[in-house]
C-alpha cells in the first residue's frame, strides 16, 4: 500500500505540474526578458481582494463556563465567527482600566465569552469601516486593539491592547445564537491552553507537545506584468530599464523615477515608488488609519493570487502581510509568502515573491513540537535573554522539495522574534554578532 500511495502522489504531482505549465505557458510571460510587449494594450480585469479578509482575527480562545481556556485558529471557525460579531450593534466606548494587569486578566479570563486575537494591534474604527460597520462617534473610536473580549453574559465588548493592559468597553445589542452554535461544533479540534501571568509577551501556553502535519504545495510563478500592474501608478508608461543588458532580472521603470525589479535567481520582486494611496480615501480618515489603508492599496490586485493572506504585523511605518496555512504564518527567505509595504517619507518600497503556492499536495507526515513551557525552558538554557523576546509562536517554513523545485514543504517549527528579528529557535544565537533569520 505505501509503494501504491507513493505512485499516485508522484502522478498527481506529475499531472499537477503539467497543467501548472500549460497554464503558464498561455497566460504568462514572467520568464520572458523582452518586456517591451509585456504591458501594451488593455489591462486585465483583476478581482480585488477586499481588506475585511485579511484584516482578521488569527486567533480565538473560549473561555468556557468551568475556566478552562480552549484555543483553536481554525480559519473557517474564525471567519464566520468574526462575520456574526461584527452584526452585533455595539455602544460608545468608555475606558475601562489602563496598566492594571489584574483587571486586564479578570476580563480577558472571564468565564463563558469569546476572545479574538489579531496578529497585532488595529484601528478599531478602520476594522469596522471595511466590514461596512462603524461604532458609535465618539473619543475613543480610533483606539488601536488587539483582542476582542465578547461576554455572553452581561453583553459587554471588551477591547484590549497587550503592551499597555488597555481596556476599553462597551455594550452590544443582537443575537449570539449563531455564535454559540458555531462554538459547539465538533470539528472546531479546540486544544486546552494555560493563562499565565508572566513578563513574556505571551499569554497562552500549550500544556502538552503538539503534533503538526508537514504540507507540500505546488508552486506557482505570478507573471511579473500582476505586480507592475498593481504597483505602478499607470502601467502603460513603463519601459524597461535596460542598464544591465546582461543581467536576467526584469527591470522595469517609469519617467517618474519608480522602479520594479524581478530577480531571475530567486523571484524576489522590489519596488521602489512615489507613495500614492487610494485616490479616492477618506480625507477625514487619521494618519494611524491611513497606514493600513495605504499598504493595503498596493496589494489588494495581488492578494487574491496568493493564498491565504493576512495582516500580520505593523512597525511604524511598515505593514507586513503574509500568508496563513492552517491557521499558522508561513516564513521564508527571498521575502516568500509576504508581502512587506514600507512608507519613507513620499516613497514607497515593496518587497514579494513571485513564487506562490496553489495545490495542496496529500501528506500523512507529522512533526511533533514541544510545549510552550519547554521552549522556554530552552531558550533560558541558551542563554536567550527573554527580555529581548518580543513575541513566539509556531509558523510554517519554506522549504524547497528535494526531488522537484515546483513544489514546497511547508514544515512547523517555533518562530521567535528576538532582538527585531523573526528567527527559529533552533537558528537563535543570542550573541549580538548573531546573523539569521529572514531576507
Amino acid at each position: 500500500m505505501k509503494f501504491i500511495d507513493k505512485l499516485i502522489r508522484v502522478l498527481l504531482v506529475g499531472m499537477i505540474l503539467l497543467s501548472l505549465y500549460l497554464s503558464a505557458k498561455i497566460w504568462t510571460n514572467s520568464g520572458s526578458k523582452d518586456v517591451s510587449q509585456g504591458n501594451q494594450g488593455t489591462e486585465s480585469t483583476v478581482t480585488l481582494k477586499q481588506a475585511k479578509d485579511v484584516f482578521l482575527p488569527v486567533k480565538l480562545i473560549y473561555h468556557n463556563e468551568e475556566g478552562k481556556h480552549l484555543f483553536t485558529n481554525k480559519e473557517n471557525l474564525i471567519v464566520n465567527v468574526n462575520k456574526e460579531l461584527i452584526k452585533l450593534e455595539i455602544g460608545s466606548l468608555s475606558q475601562y482600566s489602563d496598566k492594571d494587569k489584574n483587571k486586564f486578566f479578570e476580563k480577558q479570563l472571564k468565564r463563558n465569552s469569546l476572545e479574538l486575537f489579531f496578529s497585532d494591534p488595529l484601528p478599531l474604527n478602520y476594522f469596522y469601516e471595511i466590514n461596512g460597520s462603524e461604532p458609535k462617534k465618539g473619543p475613543n473610536q480610533d483606539m488601536l486593539f488587539e483582542r476582542m473580549v465578547l461576554s455572553f453574559d452581561d453583553n459587554k465588548l471588551y477591547l484590549m491592547t497587550d503592551n499597555d493592559y488597555q481596556i476599553y468597553e462597551t455594550t452590544y445589542k443582537g443575537s449570539l445564537s449563531t455564535i454559540k452554535e458555531l462554538l459547539r461544533d465538533d470539528n472546531n479540534r479546540f486544544l486546552e491552553v494555560l493563562h499565565q501571568d508572566t513578563e513574556l509577551p505571551i499569554f497562552y501556553h500549550f500544556k502538552e507537545d503538539l503534533k503538526l502535519k508537514k504540507y507540500s504545495y505546488i508552486l506557482a510563478t505570478q507573471s511579473y506584468t500582476a505586480f507592475s500592474q498593481a504597483f505602478f501608478d499607470n502601467s502603460q508608461e513603463i519601459f524597461p530599464n535596460d542598464d544591465n543588458k546582461e543581467s536576467r532580472d526584469i527591470n522595469l521603470m517609469n519617467a517618474e523615477g519608480s522602479s520594479l525589479n524581478v530577480s531571475y535567481n530567486t523571484g524576489e520582486i522590489n519596488f521602489n515608488g512615489r507613495y500614492n494611496p487610494r485616490k479616492n480615501h477618506d480625507t477625514d480618515r487619521t494618519e494611524t488609519a491611513t497606514i493600513y489603508d495605504g499598504s493595503f492599496y498596493y496589494i489588494e490586485k495581488i492578494a487574491n493570487s496568493m493564498g491565504t493572506l493576512r495582516y500580520f504585523e505593523r512597525s511604524k511605518n511598515q505593514v507586513v502581510y503574509r500568508n496563513y496555512v492552517e491557521g499558522y504564518p508561513i516564513f521564508s527567505d527571498h521575502s516568500r509568502g509576504r508581502v512587506e509595504v514600507t512608507k519613507q517619507n513620499q516613497n514607497v518600497q515593496i518587497a514579494t515573491n513571485q513564487e506562490t503556492i496553489q495545490v495542496p499536495i496529500p501528506s500523512d507526515e507529522e512533526v511533533i513540537l514541544p510545549s510552550t513551557e519547554k521552549v522556554i525552558a530552552d531558550l533560558k538554557a541558551q542563554g536567550v535573554s527573554l527580555e529581548d523576546m518580543e513575541s513566539l509562536q509556531i509558523g510554517y517554513t519554506w522549504e524547497t522539495n528535494q526531488e522537484t523545485k515546483q513544489v514546497v514543504d511547508l514544515v512547523p517549527e517555533w518562530y521567535i522574534k528576538y532582538q527585531g528579528e523573526w528567527t527559529t529557535i533552533t537558528d537563535l544565537q543570542p550573541e549580538t554578532n548573531r546573523q539569521g533569520g529572514e531576507n
